[in-house]
């Protein structure tokens, strides 16, 4: 089969890093493909993932509608980062294809492309899908995070996608809902894939001994931004005389420095041992990941289908420290420690002394995960879905031909749309699911 995959492809992006495991696992099945990149130009000169496939510029008009008609498949990877998705969104619209959706809040992918189409046209995409009212109230934002809290409640854009695809493969199931009233065709849950690259790459400890005890390390990872609950892991910290004395909590990823200087300001007021390294390599990512006692993966809003950072922290063995929603609510109960948004700090303080009073405890919850996630998360079963959804999208073809043949034969002999006409009508065609 030829397929084409529309896909970011640079080092810094995790979707990235997901096509270049999917892709080999496509090319050992046997199928061609092409990777079509579809970040905006200017990254085009930025270090890429390694891909042992031919890779196009989504820019490159004539050889992407070439290769479009004569592929059996199109796949869209799709994440809410316009800069890195922009290709995505110039192509998807004429040439519909599988769309793999890596996050269930789409309006930082659907602000910038208002702004190319038009405030008007944007306006009424959202009227159409959410509303007058939350049209009205769409732009409307002081700043980035009220339009987060704002949009993620009441307008996500998760239709405007799916509506696009003709078939949808999410990694979790917890806003399907809103992707079935979009999309008429297949719809499936498949997990993330993702990896571990560094796992058996051994470090030096960093890890000392204060008073008897061995500092704990705790650690968030990725871009620094509100929804990852920064403050909130720090305010536990600071809550808990036993964490202040032992327990060194570890931000790893580019940050903005007044976020960094309001971070800073507010470990030093509550008296917590803190460290921001700003952005690292993979390799010292990695060690990073090793040297940490427990992750603090949280999120609220919950905006993405899975979490990368998550699944890397199970693949590496480690406890990992989740908001019960979303995602993270489907992990099971025994591989990661869950809290709940509405006692947050005092559930943050609990788990985390937990941990640094039975650290064997740690240890355990962590090879569990791991066991779980190198079950679970594999590139090898993703491909296989992929494939899989070819067959699924020429079978509801068939119904979709069927249902248009019946349709217009009872245009043609007066029908109105009676529903007890069109139920008797279209419930056979369901054998063909």
């Amino acid at each position: 089969m030829k397929i084409v995959f529309f896909t970011p492809v640079l080092k810094v992006s995790a979707i990235g890093r997901v096509s270049s495991l999917v892709v080999p696992q496509l090319l050992k099945l046997g199928h061609e493909v092409v990777v079509v990149r579809t970040e905006d130009p200017g990254f085009f000169e930025k270090p890429i993932h390694p891909f042992s496939c031919r890779v196009i510029f989504w820019t490159n008009e004539e050889q992407v509608l070439q290769l479009a008609t004569q592929a059996d498949l199109l796949v869209y990877q799709i994440g809410d980062h316009y800069p890195y998705h922009r290709g995505c969104l110039e192509w998807l619209p004429a040439l519909p294809g599988v769309v793999s959706l890596h996050d269930n809040f789409l309006g930082n992918l659907f602000f910038p492309w208002a702004e190319k189409i038009g405030r008007a046209c944007a306006i009424e995409q959202i009227c159409t899908l959410y509303g007058s009212e939350v049209a009205r109230r769409f732009f409307d934002h002081a700043d980035a995070a009220s339009f987060i809290s704002y949009a993620s409640e009441f307008a996500p854009m998760t239709e405007w996608v799916a509506s696009m695809a003709s078939a949808v493969i999410i990694h979790s199931g917890w806003s399907i809902d809103r992707i079935k009233t979009a999309c008429v065709g297949p719809i499936e849950v498949v997990p993330l894939p993702y990896d571990a690259p560094y796992a058996s790459y051994a470090t030096n400890s960093r890890r000392q001994i204060m008073d008897g005890r061995r500092r704990v390390i705790a650690l968030t990872i990725g871009h620094v931004n509100a929804n990852k609950r920064y403050t909130s892991v720090i305010k536990a910290i600071g809550m808990s005389p036993l964490l202040r004395s032992c327990l060194t909590y570890r931000i790893v990823g580019a940050i903005e420095p007044p976020i960094k200087k309001d971070l800073q300001a507010l470990a030093k007021e509550l008296n917590v041992e803190m460290v921001i390294t700003g952005e690292v390599d993979d390799r010292t990512l990695a060690d990073e990941i090793q040297q940490a006692d427990v992750m603090c993966c949280l999120r609220w809003p919950v905006l993405e289908a899975a979490s990368a950072s998550t699944i890397e922290a199970m693949l590496y063995g480690k406890p990992a420290i989740v908001i019960d929603t979303g995602f993270y609510h489907e992990l099971p109960d025994d591989c990661v420690l869950k809290v709940a948004i509405k006692s947050e700090l005092t559930d943050l303080q609990r788990v985390l002394e937990y941990l640094v009073d039975s650290p064997d405890e740690g240890i355990a919850i962590g090879k569990l995960a791991s066991q779980y996630a190198h079950k679970t998360f594999r590139p090898d079963y993703y491909a296989t879905r992929i494939i899989a959804m070819k067959q699924r999208l020429d079978r509801s073809q068939l119904i979709l031909n069927a249902a248009q043949v019946f349709s217009d034969q009872l245009k043609n002999w007066g029908a109105k749309g009676d529903p007890e006409i069109l139920a008797s009508i279209t419930a056979p065609l369901t054998l063909f699911k």
